[in-house]
C-alpha cells in the first residue's frame, strides 16, 4: 500500500524534469554562445581584410608589412597572437593591377567540458589597384 502511495506522489517530478532538461538547456545557450563570437570574430577579420586592402588601394608603396600591421590595428576585439596566416600579394592579370589579402585566425572554443577543436576562420578580398 505504500508503494502505491509513493508512485502517485509527484511532489519531485519539477526538479527530475529539470534534471534532465537542464544539461541540454546549457548545451543549447552555449552554442548560441559560441555561434555568436563566431559570427563577431568573422565580421571583425572582414573589416580588418577591407581595410588592409584598402591601404594597397591608396598606398602604391605598401608592403607586406604595413599591410598586416593596418589589419592587425583594425582587429580592435581579436588578440594578433591568434593570427595562424596573413598574406598579401600584387599581381595583373589581363594588364590590370590586382591585390589580394588573405588572413587566417584561431578561434577558441568556449565549451566547456566538452572536446571541441579550436575553429579556423579564414577571410581574404581581392580588388583592383591603380596602376
Amino acid at each position: 500500500m505504500k508503494f502505491m502511495r509513493l508512485i502517485k506522489n509527484q511532489s519531485a517530478s519539477t526538479t527530475v524534469d529539470f534534471a534532465f532538461a537542464l544539461p541540454v538547456l546549457l548545451i543549447v545557450m552555449l552554442g548560441t554562445f559560441q555561434l555568436g563570437l563566431y559570427l563577431n570574430y568573422t565580421g571583425a577579420l572582414k573589416h580588418a581584410v577591407g581595410e588592409g586592402i584598402r591601404l594597397a588601394k591608396v598606398d602604391a608603396d605598401a608592403d607586406s608589412d604595413a599591410i598586416r600591421a593596418k589589419v592587425e590595428s583594425e582587429m580592435v576585439t581579436l588578440d594578433p597572437d591568434n593570427i595562424t596566416g596573413f598574406s598579401f600579394v600584387r599581381g595583373t592579370s589581363n594588364g590590370a593591377s590586382f591585390g589580394t589579402v588573405a588572413i587566417s585566425y584561431k578561434m577558441e572554443a568556449v565549451m566547456p567540458l566538452v572536446p571541441v577543436p579550436d575553429i579556423t576562420i579564414s577571410q581574404s578580398k581581392t580588388a583592383f589597384l591603380p596602376s
